[in-house]
């Protein structure tokens, strides 16, 4: 199964997402493949392709995962690439990123005892916004940074973390929740 870990982000951010999307896939001559809004998150540990044999032991990890509560926001966007071919379009983060650091850290260092590789470059948080295919250097690049920016994205608290099952096909992925760190299931609930 393919499986990451990671953060589920409220229906504002959701429907946010979709809104750029709308707005702006038409606006380029790249070819730009959107997050879909519904599986937009923050991923935390990219597992990729794991054995049967051990997704209970993930599962029953993630369950039993404690953590203290803390509060992001969107802030701040960009490009991952070259000025001269971007990659990944992306929302930054601010407000409690030392929390969400932390915890990305300490999943990446207890995933080692299931055979998983530690991260080789420090935990940078971010929601990817689309990824680039094709690059045209005269797309307006610098205008959907600064209406990005320009957007409100209101504070989330973080209360569950999220094994997903990433399964692919011809629609795109689709997501499915085979544990949570919550009993209750509680996603990150959005504060104006």
């Amino acid at each position: 199964m393919r499986m990451f870990i990671g953060l589920a982000l409220p229906d504002v951010y959701q429907e946010k997402l979709g809104r750029i999307k709308k707005e702006w896939e038409s606006k380029f001559q790249s070819k730009l493949t959107w997050t879909k809004p519904g599986n937009w998150h923050l991923t935390l540990k990219f597992l990729g392709e794991v054995e049967d044999s051990i997704v209970p032991e993930i599962c029953a990890y993630i369950r039993r995962l404690e953590f203290a509560e803390f509060i992001l926001r969107g802030s701040g966007s960009g490009f991952f690439g070259s000025k001269a071919q971007y990659r990944v379009a992306w929302l930054g983060l601010d407000l409690d990123v030392s929390s969400l650091v932390s915890l990305a850290e300490k999943i990446d260092r207890d995933m080692e005892k299931y055979g998983f590789e530690r991260a080789k470059r420090r935990y940078k948080g971010h929601l990817t916004l689309a990824r680039i295919k094709a690059f045209y250097t005269n797309d307006p690049w610098k205008e959907l940074r600064e209406s990005i920016d320009g957007m409100h994205w209101p504070v989330f608290e973080i209360q569950e973390v999220v094994l997903w099952q990433s399964v692919l096909g011809p629609a795109g992925p689709q997501y499915r929740a085979m544990a949570s760190s919550s009993e209750r299931g509680r996603v990150a609930q959005a504060r104006n």
